[in-house]
């Protein structure tokens, strides 16, 4: 049987790779998104216009994602403390 210390170690490491998947997930959706909207046709240098472009649709990817995820904790727990006063 495992020990609770394995268990929470081993609880740890999921919820670790989980966090590093969401990331990974990110940047591809990033990636994917940034890249089709600021990239005209692929060469061997980005032109100024494309590098403000992936500069910019990065920050607001970011900023979306944060404020969704704020948002989302926020309304988890409003639900949390409803569930409280009933």
């Amino acid at each position: 049987m495992a020990t609770p210390q394995v268990s929470e170690q081993f609880q740890s490491f999921i919820q670790r790779e989980q966090q590093v998947a969401q990331v990974q997930q990110m940047i591809a959706t990033l990636t994917d998104v940034c890249w089709d909207k600021c990239i005209s046709a692929p060469g061997s240098y980005l032109s100024s216009r494309e590098s403000s472009c992936l500069e910019n649709c990065t920050k607001r990817f970011v900023e979306t994602t944060q404020y969704i995820l704020q948002r989302a904790q926020h309304k988890a727990g409003d639900t949390s403390n409803a569930a409280m006063f009933q």
